[in-house]
């Protein structure tokens, strides 16, 4: 399937990705925060009382909504924690947090131990990532964020995007994907061209250390992440966390990762509906 809005030429794909990789962490900070808005009025600096990301300091919308309630009690997202454990160790390992969104997890797979890499094309949410990050430097220590797509393809794809960094998503996704039908909340978003690379690329022409965990929440363009990774998981068979949006992505990522060795266990059950739930793939 191919998702270019617009298809480079060959030779021009691989400055604009050189372009992305070579920009220094400082001047992309710079360039980010011109567009960071400080703490306002609906938000404040809370410090995680237990969990993966304990101690971690997030900045998070008042009132708090149940979801920032279980971030500071560490239950969020748990499941995900408990089932990397009964495969590896997050102490040591690399970590792909593919849709960072404002980090939690980033900071939670850090401050186990790990190392991570953040795929986040939202300029909003890099930038509050960026912000939670500079709060919290024992885990930036061992993270580095990548404003990028992950996608099937390299070069520049239309992305959805809402600037909202208060909700548990934002929801912005590639204008390819199948996000779950949310039509009329997708109408009020903005749409911007970002850089897109696939995983392939970033192990054999990027030189980045191949991941032993990625988890992947890019609003229904899991299969395109990973339909750009197949050497990737061929070759080095990363345990997959994904959250899938669509019925139909579903039924894409099974075949694809079935067809390349994989076991797929649906986690966390009792919360999964029609169109979402979390895979794990091993």
């Amino acid at each position: 399937m191919k998702s270019l809005v617009a298809e480079p030429s060959p030779a021009a794909m691989p400055s604009m990705i050189d372009r992305v990789w070579n920009t220094s962490p400082a001047s992309l900070t710079h360039a980010i925060r011109r567009r960071l808005k400080r703490i306002g009025a609906g938000e404040s600096e809370h410090e995680m009382t237990a969990g993966p990301a304990k101690g971690v300091k997030l900045i998070l919308p008042e009132p708090l909504p149940d979801w920032a309630h279980e971030m500071i009690a560490g239950t969020y997202d748990q499941f995900l924690y408990d089932a990397i454990a009964r495969h590896r160790k997050l102490s040591g390992a690399t970590c792909w947090d593919i849709g960072a969104n404002i980090g939690y997890h980033t900071h939670g797979f850090a401050t186990q131990g790990a190392q991570v890499v953040s795929f986040e094309p939202n300029a909003a949410n890099v930038a509050r990532l960026r912000q939670h990050l500079e709060k919290n430097p024992e885990a930036a220590r061992r993270v580095r964020v990548m404003a990028v797509a992950v996608a099937d393809c390299d070069g520049e794809l239309e992305f959805v995007q809402s600037a909202d960094v208060s909700a548990q998503s934002s929801g912005s996704h590639l204008a390819s994907a199948q996000p779950p039908e949310q039509a009329a909340v997708y109408a009020r978003f903005e749409r911007a061209v970002v850089p897109a690379v696939t995983m392939d690329t970033l192990i054999e022409q990027k030189g980045e250390p191949p991941p032993n965990i990625i988890k992947i929440d890019v609003e229904g363009a899991e299969a395109l992440v990973l339909e750009g990774g197949k050497r990737l998981l061929t070759k080095h068979k990363p345990l997959l966390l994904v959250e899938v949006h669509h019925i139909c992505v579903m039924l894409s990522l099974t075949r694809l990762l079935t067809g390349l060795g994989y076991q797929l266990e649906v986690l966390d059950q009792q919360h999964a509906s029609p169109s979402r739930c979390f895979v794990l793939a091993s």
